[in-house]
């Protein structure tokens, strides 16, 4: 197989972390795309193309990604847990409505299969161009819940097979009544055309046609070979083969490890044996690519979003250890763990990649799970103001206006807490002072004044602080006490009244389509 080879610069493990509003989840699309695709990648931000139309062809190669499972994206949160992420029994039923229990993949598990070089066996004849023409199979080799037996002797003897029949030669079988005659002659079977045993044997014998592909399924939920049928129907009574009704097949593709369904099918994988697949049930395009893939080994990114949010011992258990570079697979000191519900061996491959986010506004680095900051790298993204040098609004410069706002928020609460520069995205697009105003009168409104309120727990004094507030005219405020209320002393009494401070405040709407409301809190006249 080809080296897989580590872009550069680019950590294993990595944690993008600040305030809401600086970017991290739009940074974490063109990192997954750099990491995955560094040569379409640097095509693009080389080339001389406007920034927006760089990101705009970076998202395309994203989403083409994750449609193809080599980026996974999830969330985590309070309730996730390592049943979601790695692996858990989930309730499952068959065609007869029997109940079973089955291990189903969580994300993590599911891109660590994907990230393996999961081709043991990979013809070199198997390039296939395109397979429009192609008629496409799904078909089962034994019974996965009874072991592989079966399997891995189809697969080392280069045939597929069924047992329908068992020892009833089929060969001189050309309709489905040849069919029906030979089970009622040979078993005493009483079958009609509409039974699986005949209409399974009928398909295999005379349907299924030399230079058909064959999709071997594990299960309802994976598939874990690819072949090619490059013989006609067989009645095998050889002790090397372990199916009465056989076709030779070169092998075009197997999977050390089964892969899921997705994106390959596109829709749920029936427990027949046998049937075929129609274009609403199979994505050509990637069969193809598939088919068509070198032995390189591609580089595969999980992005794990507000991680910080989720119990990460809990959510990760022992595992978290394999994610150390050199406990990784073919490492200095690789690890493998045994997995509690499938049993398997589980390591974490080189070509996956972990991008987590983190909002410093809902809990601080410095009370993140000490396991997770020994094993990731943390890259700050803070609000970045320079993207508003050229823009202003009410006669002031947006750039300056953030600065001023973050270095009160800062000194009253912290630099987790900053405002991001993202809140005051949508100005960039607009062309005329007029819209201009109205989004920023917007902005302030629905974005900025109830993120403050979050910040400072609804505390409107220390919010005015950071507009300005008290120093501006009661008009331009928009921020300011009440009025028309009753005052303190009709309210509680003389009393009580003394001991009181006046603290009730209201947004003054008015004031947010004045220039002086914003031009104050850069402490303008």
């Amino acid at each position: 197989k080809t080296k897989q080879t580590r872009p550069q610069n680019i950590l294993l493990n990595q944690i993008l972390y600040g305030p809401p509003g600086t970017g991290k989840t739009y940074k974490t699309t063109e990192l997954a795309v750099k990491i995955a695709e560094p040569k379409k990648y640097d095509e693009i931000t080389k080339s001389d193309d406007p920034v927006e139309a760089q990101h705009q062809a970076i998202k395309e190669i994203y989403d083409d990604l994750v449609k193809s499972r080599r980026i996974g994206f999830t969330t985590f949160h309070q309730s996730y847990s390592y049943e979601d992420f790695i692996e858990g029994i989930r309730v499952d039923s068959d065609n007869e409505d029997n109940i079973k229990y089955k291990v189903e993949d969580g994300i993590f598990k599911e891109m660590v299969v994907l990230a393996n070089d999961s081709t043991s066996q990979l013809s070199s004849e198997s390039n296939f161009n395109d397979v429009s023409d192609k008629n496409i199979w799904k078909m089962s080799l034994g019974d996965t819940s009874k072991g592989d037996e079966k399997y891995q002797n189809c697969i080392e003897n280069n045939y597929i097979g069924m047992n329908y029949g068992r020892d009833i030669d089929f060969s001189d079988a050309e309709s489905q009544d040849d069919i029906i005659n030979l089970y009622q002659e040979k078993k005493d079977q009483k079958y009609t055309k509409k039974d699986y045993p005949v209409t399974s044997v009928f398909r295999f014998k005379n349907e299924m046609k030399v230079g058909d592909l064959i999709i071997v399924t594990d299960g309802n939920r994976k598939y874990r070979a690819i072949g090619e049928v490059t013989g006609e129907y067989e009645f095998n009574v050889d002790d090397d083969f372990l199916f009465f009704q056989t076709r030779k097949v070169k092998w075009l593709k197997v999977l050390k490890e089964s892969l899921p369904r997705d994106p390959l099918f596109k829709k749920g994988i029936s427990q027949m044996t046998l049937y075929k697949l129609n274009d609403d049930s199979i994505d050509r395009s990637y069969l193809t690519q598939t088919l068509s893939e070198t032995s390189e080994v591609k580089n595969h990114v999980l992005i794990i979003d507000e991680i910080n949010r989720g119990n990460i011992s809990k959510i990760f258990g022992e595992l978290i250890t394999l994610l150390e570079n050199d406990k990784r697979a073919e490492a200095s000191d690789q690890r493998t763990a045994i997995l509690p519900y499938s049993k398997d061996k589980f390591s974490v491959p080189q070509n996956l990649y972990v991008i987590g986010t983190m909002n410093t506004a809902d809990k601080s680095l410095a009370q993140m799970d000490l396991a997770l900051r020994r094993r990731f790298d943390f890259i700050e993204m803070l609000p970045d103001e320079t993207l508003f040098d050229d823009l202003n609004v009410f006669d002031i410069n947006l750039a300056e206006l953030l600065i001023t706002i973050n270095q009160r928020v800062e000194v009253l609460l912290d630099r987790d807490h900053l405002i991001g520069h993202s809140y005051f995205w949508s100005l960039k697009v607009l062309d005329t002072e007029s819209e201009l105003q109205i989004e920023l009168a917007k902005i302030f409104k629905n974005k900025i004044i109830p993120l403050l309120q979050e910040y400072f727990f609804a505390d409107w004094e220390r919010i005015r602080w950071v507009l300005n507030d008290q120093n501006k005219a009661k008009e331009h405020q928009l921020i300011h006490m009440q009025e028309d209320e009753k005052n303190l002393l009709s309210l509680f009494g003389e009393d009580v009244a003394e001991q009181l401070s006046d603290k009730r405040y209201q947004i003054n709407e008015s004031a947010f389509s004045l220039a002086e409301a914003y031009q104050g809190i850069l402490g303008s006249s």
